[in-house]
């Protein structure tokens, strides 16, 4: 894993990249945004269709909420990132959040083939309903620089996500600089927790760092690349951030 953070570290950390989907326009939401809510409700199902042996192969998947931790958020902004990457120096988002402590909940569809994954990550910054949904989009970063098929989002290497504060950032940068190999020990204990929490081969860290913490976390099925939404409520206030990790084909998928 080392050689893998190692090699990505020059990557670029949060930008654009083509979208798996078509776009009426750049940063409108997907069609199933709708996914967004009813992976985190009690009982839901989802029956996905893949070719298997030249056959269509129906198989259906399970999900259930996992409540990930409290997110800090003394700053009132919020990034989205790989922590093994990106946690010292990932740029916010542009939409500034509401300052506090705001609960992080995961989306974990059960795949009879692939085991458990994390479909979704979820801060929710108040109980209103969400009636629509942006792509989130980094500070210093336009819409208007996107083409109908890109996204901003950021690199997965190292197998994670994570939410945080720039003040979690800061601390964390301190940290390493003082010990370039703590990273190992929040590897170690994130590996350790996951599979008490989500399921085998999970990860999952809630990672104390002074007045902010990094809550780290599974990403789908990987290393990709992933972009994040915020809902907004009917009044035009910001009331969730999601991470789509594309682990299923919602066009397809019956739900």
């Amino acid at each position: 894993m080392l050689k893998r953070i190692v090699t990505a570290l020059g990557a670029a950390l949060a930008g654009l990249f083509p979208a798996a989907r078509a776009v009426a326009a750049p940063g409108d939401p997907p069609a199933y945004t709708a996914a967004f809510e009813k992976a985190f409700t009690p009982g839901f199902t989802v029956a996905t269709r893949t070719t298997l042996n030249g056959e269509t192969v129906v198989e259906t998947v399970p999900f259930r909420t996992v409540e990930a931790g409290t997110l800090k958020l003394p700053s009132g902004r919020i990034s989205a990132a790989d922590p093994f990457i990106a946690l010292s120096d990932a740029k916010p988002f542009a939409e500034a959040v509401p300052r506090g402590v705001f609960p992080v909940r995961l989306a974990v569809g059960e795949f009879p083939r692939g085991g458990v994954r994390v479909a979704f990550a979820r801060v929710d910054f108040s109980a209103t309903p969400v009636v629509r949904w942006s792509l989130a989009v980094p500070e210093g970063q336009s819409l208007s620089t996107l083409k109908n098929d890109e996204i901003f989002g950021y690199g997965v290497d190292a197998g994670t996500g994570a939410f945080f504060d720039p003040v979690a950032s800061k601390a964390a940068g301190q940290l390493l600089d003082a010990n370039p190999d703590a990273w190992e020990d929040w590897q170690t204990e994130g590996e350790a927790n996951g599979p008490k929490v989500i399921g085998p081969y999970s990860f999952l860290l809630d990672l104390d760092l002074g007045d902010a913490n990094a809550i780290m976390f599974h990403s789908g099925w990987g290393d990709g690349f992933y972009a994040s939404w915020f809902g907004f409520d009917a009044d035009g206030n910001v009331a969730a951030l999601v991470t789509d990790f594309q682990t299923i084909d919602w066009a397809t998928a019956d739900w």
